[in-house]
């Protein structure tokens, strides 16, 4: 379930970028704040998936122990 939140941030990402390049032109500050979604989705799946590599990582020293 972890892994599919990251991936949705990826895609939310994703759609923003597609957003910006279709609206830089035509409509700047909708293009800023698409803008900030790519940077908002690229962030939240980097502390998303640190976290669960750090959880993951708990986990399996618990279980070794």
């Amino acid at each position: 379930m972890i892994r599919i939140v990251e991936v949705m941030w990826l895609v939310i990402a994703a759609l923003s970028a597609t957003e910006v390049f279709r609206s830089w032109n035509v409509d700047r500050q909708r293009a800023y704040i698409s803008l900030a979604f790519v940077a908002l989705g690229i962030f939240m799946f980097w502390f998303r998936r640190r976290s669960r590599l750090r959880y993951e990582s708990r986990a399996n020293k618990e279980q070794d122990n």
